[in-house]
């Protein structure tokens, strides 16, 4: 079984963006709406995603079963 992630660079920029998101988010949207807070927690599942895939040893986005010998 093969595991297939993004590079690192690209998971780092991903999470630089996710934060990009996150800070234009706050800065833009009144805080008492709901919408803020589904907006936060989308931010903060892309940077969590991105920074599981670039530094965990077990991190991928996607599994490839190889059957071949």
């Amino acid at each position: 079984m093969a595991r297939i992630r993004p590079s690192k660079p690209a998971a780092i920029f991903g999470a630089v963006v996710g934060v990009a998101i996150l800070v234009f988010g706050l800065l833009n949207f009144p805080l008492d709406r709901p919408f803020i807070w589904l907006w936060s927690a989308v931010g903060v599942g892309v940077i969590a995603f991105n920074l599981w895939a670039a530094f965990s040893r077990n991190g991928a986005t996607q599994v490839v079963d190889d059957d071949r010998g």
